[in-house]
């Protein structure tokens, strides 16, 4: 890491095409800039804090810095390795969401923290038989998250695609897991090399030597990342791995599969190279090979394509910064607009919600439609639209992460002063509402606040989480399953955050808490 640091020459070649950087405007986020900083720290000019940390665990890993690069420094494999460095073994915070994710998955297997019970329910009725859980086949079909709990489409539509091509595959079902893209960007290596044991596993019972894949982050995992973990691990491979546009081109291309006249309308359509499937797996011509074999339907290319095309904005800025990642998915759909495309096809589930939600906060005039869908609706196929969900979850997203942040906790903390003043251990409840009668004496306390709090606060948690839950269930309407979740998953996650939070959180909290006890707010 140090050799590549002071490689890098300082040409500026990756600056003007890194999202965090025209998303931010600072070139501190820019791969040149993060080298830069690399070696003021290793010459003792700077030292880490949770702003830098967080510069580095927000690059999308959408990898075109390392195509720029005129050094070829190896620049995303080697933030990957300090999101290891930083977060396993140096035990520094990750990003908030990533702690909720973590609990949900370990729990039930996936990041939305659905029922791991209900995993399955997308899958179509009429294919069970042929390609349901409990089968073997040489093929096994991996939904991930996504399009497992949220976007159904995507699912629903590429096994439909899958049967019609005559493909022999199974779906697992409730035991697939998360692919684990999420836990290794977050630097929670450890929980990552679980998940690899277990999906590893999960095709072996199958009977598969195939994965296929819709996701292109679950494809990446399955093609590119799990082969050197599983080397790490110990555990035999020997898996194939393909995106189910790879089977389908090879098809087309023999003749084997031909859509039939259909009567969609004439659409005018482009595609949005999604980075784990075009730069980080070199998947490029399936998808348009697929696109272009639609009948009643026009391709046309945006300006920024293939190996340099441009990232969506997902899903590192969009759970750290929601603002930012509008900004960088709103430069994407306006390239789709510039050409006439009335939709943008994609694979990625994550980018569909990134860019569907950047659609609708920056009003572009564009539908994003996955790939799967149309392809299925030029074969007589309906498919739930995914939309409401979409932005049903993705609210739930947004006001999580705006409350696991230091303003947001303690805005929480201002409606239960009475419940965590009462739960002070060592009688300092009554000892504090006592000296808020006392003229002055609580402002002389404020200098101790940041040293009595961390020790408190562990202390009343478990105390106050009943009515914590209340509150942030009233805060955050969310669906039953993730309410009834909260119980086992809220403790953890506070459990996480507090130890790196709590300094940032004392100074809010200090004067609103000495305003309830002297009596100036309720």
């Amino acid at each position: 890491m140090a050799w590549y640091a002071y490689s890098c020459s300082q040409c500026g070649y990756c600056v003007e095409e890194c999202d965090q950087f025209y998303g931010r405007g600072w070139e501190s986020q820019s791969p040149r800039g993060k080298w830069y900083w690399l070696r003021e720290y290793l010459e003792g000019r700077a030292k880490w804090n949770q702003a830098q940390v967080d510069t580095f665990l927000v690059c999308t890993t959408c990898e075109l810095c390392n195509l720029r690069c005129s050094a070829a420094l190896p620049i995303e494999p080697s933030w990957m390795k300090l999101r290891g460095m930083m977060i396993e073994k140096e035990k520094r915070m990750t990003f908030p969401p990533f702690e909720m994710m973590a609990e949900a998955l370990r729990s039930e297997g996936n990041i939305w923290a659905g029922y791991r019970k209900n995993r399955a329910d997308w899958f179509p009725e009429d294919l069970r038989e042929k390609h349901g859980p409990g089968r073997k086949a040489p093929a096994l079909y991996f939904a991930g998250c996504t399009a497992s709990y949220v976007e159904h489409d995507i699912a629903m539509a590429a096994v439909r695609l899958l049967d019609r091509a005559g493909v022999d595959f199974v779906y697992a079902g409730e035991p697939e897991n998360c692919c684990g893209t999420p836990m290794l960007v977050a630097g929670k290596w450890e929980l990552f090399a679980d998940i690899v044991r277990k999906n590893i596993e999960v095709a072996k019972q199958a009977g598969a030597d195939t994965v296929i894949a819709s996701c292109p982050a679950c494809d990446m995992m399955w093609r590119n990342v799990y082969p050197e973990w599983a080397k790490k691990l110990g555990i035999d491979y020997g898996i194939k791995v393909l995106h189910y546009s790879e089977v389908l081109s090879g098809q087309i291309k023999s003749g084997q599969f031909v859509f039939p006249p259909n009567d969609l309308q004439p659409v005018t359509v482009t595609w949005h190279d999604s980075c784990h499937i075009g730069r980080a797996s070199g998947v490029y011509d399936a998808p348009r090979d697929l696109i272009r074999a639609i009948p009643n339907v026009r391709f046309v290319e945006m300006e920024h394509n293939r190996e340099k095309a441009h990232c969506c904005g997902s899903v590192l800025s969009l759970i750290k910064d929601p603002p930012v990642a509008a900004d960088i998915g709103k430069t994407r759909l306006e390239e789709a607009v510039e050409v006439g495309a009335e939709k943008v096809l994609a694979l990625c589930p994550c980018c569909q919600v990134q860019l569907r939600i950047s659609a609708k906060k920056k009003k572009v005039p564009v539908e994003v439609v996955d790939l799967a869908r149309l392809a299925g609706n030029a074969l007589g196929y309906d498919f739930p639209d995914p939309n409401p969900e979409v932005h049903s979850q993705w609210g739930v997203f947004d006001a999580f992460i705006a409350l696991m942040t230091p303003q947001g906790f303690a805005g929480l903390m201002g409606t239960m002063w009475p419940q965590l003043i009462d739960a002070m251990p060592f009688g300092m409840g009554p000892m504090m509402r006592a000296m808020g009668k006392i003229p002055g004496a609580l402002n002389a306390m404020k200098p101790m606040f940041p040293i009595l709090f961390p020790r408190l606060l562990p202390m009343m948690m478990p105390k106050v989480m009943p009515v914590m839950l209340e509150r942030v269930a009233a805060m955050i309407p969310m669906p039953d399953y993730m309410r009834e979740q909260m119980p086992e998953l809220m403790p953890k996650v506070m459990d996480s955050l507090m130890p790196h939070m709590i300094g940032d959180v004392v100074p809010l909290v200090t004067q609103p808490m000495i305003d309830y006890l002297t009596g100036k707010t309720k």
